[in-house]
């Protein structure tokens, strides 16, 4: 492979000025060796996808895996392009903005799909349901709503009786990695269905939430499994309940929120892929069928961060839960008055 860092027509370890007949017909013939290969990802396919979130994001962790079994399924490799920033509306707005050529996809979260639109103080630049090309649903999270080890409660129903017996200027405070972020919609879902008083603390990342948690300084959370499941091993925390479809095994007590808050419909973090707004749907059809595919994989499901699994929707199924959130977030953020970050 050539090194991208060094000037095209260079051999690793030899000077310019030295390239002679037989260097340069070697790096001519490497050259017409990834030629084929690169007008073949340049014109049949994407290239690129957009992650509008950081590395190591949950988001960029379900990403590098799926393009891992994507690549070993399709031959197709394409390069990672973080783009973080205002939550996943940067890059989420670039994505949208980019050229409809099938080149570029992109993989946005919930968050910047059914949630910014209703709570960010900045103008949103993009429409969710118009500038994005939905092409297929690729993971769900779920995640345990746990509690220090500390308090006296082991099910949800005695979790908000607690919370109602304690006196008003010494609450329970729950926290969640910033206001109206998944975490916090769910935990305020909760404490409004079951008259569960509690204060929330919202932090700037899950780590710094989870290190006061640890130390019983707040005593609820609802993070991700990834951040959670660790400290329930150790007996650090206590679940009390799973957003899941059905209870895990490795927790086979906890009731899932459908057993214990049927009447109340919880949200899971989700990801899908996109195309910018206005790609044909000549150049759509072929490519969701392969992503399809590779989220039915086995191999992707094996390969996916601890409590997450594949979403395997279809660009119909995917357009419609982004206007489902949007419609049941959208009223549950209006009624809270809340805004994020």
């Amino acid at each position: 492979m050539l090194d991208a860092k060094a000037p095209m027509g260079l051999l690793p370890g030899v000077p310019n000025r030295s390239l002679g007949r037989r260097a340069l017909l070697l790096s001519g013939m490497a050259l017409a060796g990834l030629a084929p290969a690169a007008r073949g990802q340049g014109r049949g396919g994407p290239v690129k996808l957009i992650v509008p979130y950081g590395a190591g994001n949950i988001t960029d962790q379900v990403a590098r895996v799926f393009l891992e079994v994507h690549g070993a399924r399709t031959g197709r490799h394409l390069v990672v392009d973080n783009q973080p920033g205002a939550g996943g509306m940067l890059g989420t707005y670039n994505l949208s903005r980019s050229p409809a050529d099938g080149s570029i996809l992109g993989m946005v979260s919930v968050a910047a799909l059914a949630i910014a639109p209703h709570a960010s103080r900045q103008q949103i630049r993009y429409d969710p349901f118009t500038d994005l090309v939905p092409v297929a649903g690729v993971s769900v999270s779920s995640a345990f709503l746990a509690v220090h080890a500390s308090l006296p409660v082991n099910s949800l129903a005695e979790l908000a009786a607690h919370c109602r017996s304690r006196r008003a200027d010494d609450p329970i405070f729950y926290c969640s990695p910033g206001n109206a972020t998944v975490p916090h919609l769910n935990l305020e879902t909760v404490a409004r269905a079951m008259d569960c008083p509690m204060q929330h603390v919202p932090y700037r990342t899950s780590g710094a939430a989870n290190t006061d948690l640890l130390a019983n300084r707040v005593q609820v959370t609802m993070d991700s499994a990834s951040i959670t499941v660790p400290h329930m091993r150790s007996g650090a925390l206590r679940p009390l309940a799973i957003n899941a479809a059905r209870r895990s095994p490795d927790f086979p007590e906890v009731p899932t929120f459908r057993e214990a808050l049927p009447e109340v419909q919880m949200l899971n973090a989700w990801s899908g892929i996109f195309f910018p707004r206005g790609t044909a749907e000549a150049l759509v059809r072929p490519i969701a069928a392969e992503i399809q595919a590779t989220v039915g994989d086995a191999a992707l499901a094996e390969k996916l961060p601890l409590g997450v699994a594949a979403f395997p929707l279809d660009a119909a199924q995917l357009a419609l839960q982004i206007r489902s959130d949007n419609d049941r977030l959208g009223r549950l953020i209006a009624t809270i008055g809340l805004t994020q970050d």
